[in-house]
């Protein structure tokens, strides 16, 4: 197999500009619908995956520990 042949095509192309602009839109959309306090949080570039009616952006989610009953603060992640 020579040089040219060993590199592998990305399995996924990459999004056109279109494409960057319209995930751009649903991140804006998910910060300014859920990410208005400090117990939800989206990335700078987070994942986004675009389904038909709308877009999956992945957040962090903030839960604190008090109010948690022993069982669920010793339970395996």
């Amino acid at each position: 197999m020579n040089r040219e042949q060993s590199h592998t095509k990305p399995a996924f192309p990459s999004p056109s500009s279109k494409e960057k602009s319209d995930i751009a839109v649903y991140i804006a959309q998910a910060r300014n619908q859920y990410a208005t306090s400090d117990k939800i949080e989206i990335d700078e570039r987070p994942d986004v995956s675009v389904a038909e009616l709308g877009a999956w952006v992945a957040a962090w989610v903030w839960v604190d520990q008090e109010g948690l009953s022993l069982r669920e603060k010793n339970a395996p992640v």
